[in-house]
């Protein structure tokens, strides 16, 4: 059986600060506040083909949501309005009662975890800062300094092949980071310091789970 130390959860990006290491050297973290999530599904390889767990979280006015999600709520003895919900693949089946809690002290020994999120918008941007490509020369004339270059070829095929890398709209996209360190879990105010950045703009909702890599 899976154990619920070793399952996902939904935080929200509190911003970033510093910290002082064994060592005594200043190391930067990025603070994540563990949402107010319940179980609310667990999942199956008969019902579902797939084993893992659902999440409920950012909380509503019953009014503002659907039927289906009131009543099935409340048939599991689910008191809370939860808007959204966020399923975790398990490679186990997972062993919790619905309506447990998912807290910070569930990561207490995680060592290392891996965080998805959606990046920040960066608007319309060029070739060069969208895909980094090189840029031409910045003297005698030159009229392509930061254009992306040639892009097609000659009568055959005559055409631009897709997924060029060409400019455009760049962010916004789902991004996940692997084996980022633990450096704390504050149990009692729900908070867990990873080291360095995460994808995402602060207070924005990001996903958690220990990491897969050894």
């Amino acid at each position: 059986m899976a154990k619920i130390s070793d399952k996902g959860l939904i935080v929200r990006k509190v911003g970033m600060t510093r910290m002082v290491d064994a060592d005594g050297k200043l190391i930067p973290v990025t603070l994540l506040k563990v949402e107010e999530q319940k179980v609310t599904k667990i999942l199956t390889q008969e019902k579902n083909g797939y084993q893992g767990f659902q999440v409920g979280f950012f909380k509503k006015s019953e009014k503002n949501l659907t039927k289906a999600d009131v009543n099935r709520l409340r048939k599991d003895s689910i008191e809370e309005n939860f808007a959204r919900f966020r399923e975790f693949r398990t490679p186990e089946q997972f062993s919790v009662e619905l309506g447990t809690a998912m807290t910070a002290e569930q990561f207490k020994e995680v060592a290392a975890v891996d965080v998805t999120g959606i990046t920040k918008g960066r608007g319309f941007q060029g070739a060069v800062k969208r895909w980094n490509a090189s840029i031409g020369r910045m003297t005698h004339g030159s009229r392509f300094h930061r254009r992306p270059g040639s892009l097609g070829q000659c009568t055959t095929p005559g055409r631009v092949y897709k997924n060029k890398h060409q400019p455009g709209h760049m962010g916004v996209v789902a991004r996940t980071v692997k084996n980022v360190r633990v450096m704390d879990v504050d149990t009692e105010n729900n908070l867990i310091a990873i080291k360095g950045s995460v994808p995402g703009h602060r207070e924005g909702l990001l996903e958690i789970r220990p990491t897969n890599k050894k």
